[in-house]
């Protein structure tokens, strides 16, 4: 990827079928990272923020920034019924670049949960409110 394609957003978006997501979710991740050739799994440190916590859908992905969570909100207007965002930052940062907020905002429009290489708050409220 190209540094010079930040701040780029796409609003087309091509989804799965609704049937084939539904045929995934029946699966680990474990299992469906070994049907792919176990090519793409994720790092060993991204876990869920609360036990129980699973999700499957079509990506929505977000590139962020350090300290800056502007992409979530920019992400939330393309979120359609039962899609995951899927958000990584340009370089290494603990930042909490999400929490109870955007997770109400993500819910109204339908999103599922969230994947994230960075900081994720308000743990105990995404538990409450079933967002993983």
């Amino acid at each position: 990827m190209r540094l010079n394609n930040l701040g780029i957003v796409r609003t087309k978006i091509e989804r799965p079928d609704p049937a084939d997501v539904a045929r995934l979710s029946q699966f680990g991740v474990a299992t469906i990272h070994e049907a792919m050739g176990r090519v793409g799994l994720l790092r060993p440190y991204i876990r869920p923020a609360y036990t129980g916590a699973k999700l499957c859908g079509p990506a929505v992905t977000v590139l962020l920034q350090p300290g800056d969570n502007w992409m979530f909100h920019v992400a939330a207007e393309q979120v359609q019924e039962g899609d995951v965002i899927v958000a990584g930052c340009t370089t290494e940062s603990e930042d909490g670049f999400f929490g109870e907020l955007l997770a109400t905002s993500l819910t109204a429009r339908g999103c599922k949960g969230l994947v994230i290489d960075g900081g994720v708050r308000d743990v105990a409220d995404l538990e409450k409110m079933n967002f993983p």
